[in-house]
């Protein structure tokens, strides 16, 4: 019969009588008062001297009995397997023990009132049970977490649970001690316009029970529009007195990620991320959360292959402030300074002032990507807006045609607006170019707006190499397009005072495409090359007469 023909009434009328001789005996022993009886009266009437114990161990001879004679009464040998049965009584007390859950009642009430009492609401499909093995644990499976943001969608899908109990207090499920929350199977969806929801949410609640979670997937939505999936997610979830710590492992955009989050309460906040293919690293320190929990300060240091930023900022109202940071890659070294807002929407204005830009290594890069690689260079995430302040007082190039620049960059969109971009030629002259890059699926355009001021004629001669020497105009405006994947230019305008003929703008246009784009980027950036090419435009063009 079921359970050894036990019905569970039986058992816990037991169990309840036991409990009441317990407490019946603890009445009896309370009413005990030990202090009432003084015992050191009664011992100073007991004088050990005066008894003389050698008179009685004389009468005891152990020599007059034969031991081996009373040993043949007691066969060891039946007793050997005494401990054997200790062990198998203490196990099998021990078996009942952790069987007892086995008789309770798991509905689907039970846990639902756990989620209740942390304010989320969970269904549960699947059947409940209790098992002792390999450690006592009610499992089940099918359970559906409402987002508590919207309750007509599912925060979490996840199809098998298991939550461990303590092995203390198994004769009363009210009593249970959970004290680790397995997860596996789990599909879990945040939606990103509600993260200051969530935040606050779990800044409200304190988990104190360690969560695992195995073959999980995370995905992030904006509304309706599921923008990124976090694929094979493991999270392991640690709480502590002092410090709780978090660690998910998972791949993103085909890229294996770690992020370890330690909180060290009333101290100090760190976040890790790292990605060993992509060569990232990132580190945050946040402290001072004791003082002020608005306004916090910390560090961070990020890495990705020979690049690092090195900054200390502030934290206040959804808002970073870099009061100082380190740049320092392949290209350039730096500082940088300036504010970054995540909410209502993420946003940033900095100052980056470099202190030399490596327009060599720069140049190798661009000139060894291919089309692909291009592409991406200047494709820019519609998540990411904001503006950067950028100046460069040293360029290193092979020829110093250029030697420092200033600029006003934004980003909007996906697309890059140039405000301002101001480049220095020393005593030659200078330019200033105004634009935007334009990203679209088939292309990546730059259209723009270019002044050059020549300043000494002279020196423009020497440095070109030109010497049929003609009257040149010191102020020279054109305007154009330039597909910065497929390397072709158009020229919608040139003017130097008045508009040049069009018959010269399409000879300029080819001219260009044919002399500078011939090798791509190696030949766009080459100087001879721009020495060859405005030798030949001068001489096939009147370039001092008005077109």
């Amino acid at each position: 019969m079921k359970y050894l023909n036990f019905k569970r009434y039986k058992f816990s009328t037991a169990l309840k009588k036991i409990y009441l001789w317990i407490a019946n005996f603890s009445k009896i022993y309370k009413k005990i008062d030990y202090r009432r009886y003084n015992f050191n009266k009664v011992y100073k009437y007991v004088d050990f001297r005066r008894y003389n114990f050698n008179k009685v161990y004389k009468y005891v001879d152990f020599r007059r009995y034969n031991i081996a004679k009373i040993n043949k009464f007691f066969d060891i040998k039946k007793y050997k397997y005494i401990p054997v049965y200790i062990f198998s009584f203490t196990f099998l007390i021990f078996f009942v023990y952790l069987s007892i859950p086995i008789f309770f009642k798991y509905d689907k009430s039970f846990i639902e009132k756990i989620c209740k009492d942390q304010n989320i609401k969970c269904y549960i499909e699947g059947r409940i049970k209790y098992t002792f093995f390999p450690s006592p644990r009610i499992k089940f499976n099918n359970l559906k977490i409402k987002d508590f943001n919207n309750k007509n969608r599912n925060l979490a899908i996840i199809n098998d649970v298991v939550i461990k109990i303590s092995i203390t207090q198994l004769f009363d499920k009210r009593k249970f001690n959970f004290t680790k929350v397995e997860l596996q199977n789990a599909e879990v969806n945040f939606d990103l316009k509600e993260f200051k929801k969530y935040k606050n949410f779990i800044e409200k609640k304190s988990i104190s029970k360690a969560i695992n979670l195995k073959r999980g997937e995370i995905n992030f939505f904006e509304g309706n529009k599921k923008i990124a999936t976090l694929r094979n997610t493991t999270i392991k979830y640690k709480p502590n007195k002092n410090i709780d710590d978090l660690v998910v492992k998972g791949n993103f955009l085909n890229d294996d990620i770690y992020v370890n989050f330690i909180n060290k309460k009333n101290k100090s906040k760190i976040f890790i991320l790292k990605s060993p293919k992509s060569r990232l690293f990132t580190k945050i320190n946040i402290y001072d959360l004791e003082s002020n929990k608005k306004n916090t300060s910390g560090d961070i240091l990020f890495k990705k292959n020979k690049n690092r930023i090195r900054a200390v900022f502030d934290y206040k109202d959804s808002q970073i402030f870099f009061k100082h940071a380190d740049l320092r890659s392949d290209f350039f070294t730096g500082k940088l300074a300036g504010v970054v807002k995540f909410l209502p929407f993420f946003d940033f204005n900095l100052d980056v002032d470099i202190n030399g830009l490596n327009f060599k290594k720069l140049h190798s890069v661009l000139v060894s990507a291919n089309k692909e690689k291009k592409r991406k260079f200047f494709r820019i995430s519609h998540k990411i807006n904001g503006t950067i302040n950028l100046t460069a007082d040293k360029i290193y190039s092979s020829y110093d045609l250029i030697r420092s620049l200033e600029t006003q960059i934004k980003f909007s969109n996906s697309n890059i607006l140039i405000e301002k971009l101001l480049l220095s030629m020393g005593k030659l002259g200078a330019a200033d170019i105004t634009g935007i890059i334009k990203n679209h699926k088939k292309f990546t355009n730059f259209n723009f707006e270019n002044n050059i001021f020549i300043d000494n004629p002279k020196r423009f001669y020497n440095k070109f190499g030109i010497f049929s020497k003609k009257d040149l105009s010191t102020n020279l405006f054109v305007s154009g397009s330039f597909d910065l994947v497929n390397l072709n230019m158009r020229f919608n305008e040139i003017s130097n005072g008045q508009k040049f003929k069009e018959e010269d703008v399409v000879f300029i246009e080819k001219e260009f495409n044919d002399f500078m784009l011939e090798d791509g980027y190696s030949s766009f950036f080459n100087f001879p090359n721009l020495k060859e090419f405005i030798k030949f435009v001068m001489s096939g063009t009147n370039l001092s007469n008005e077109g």
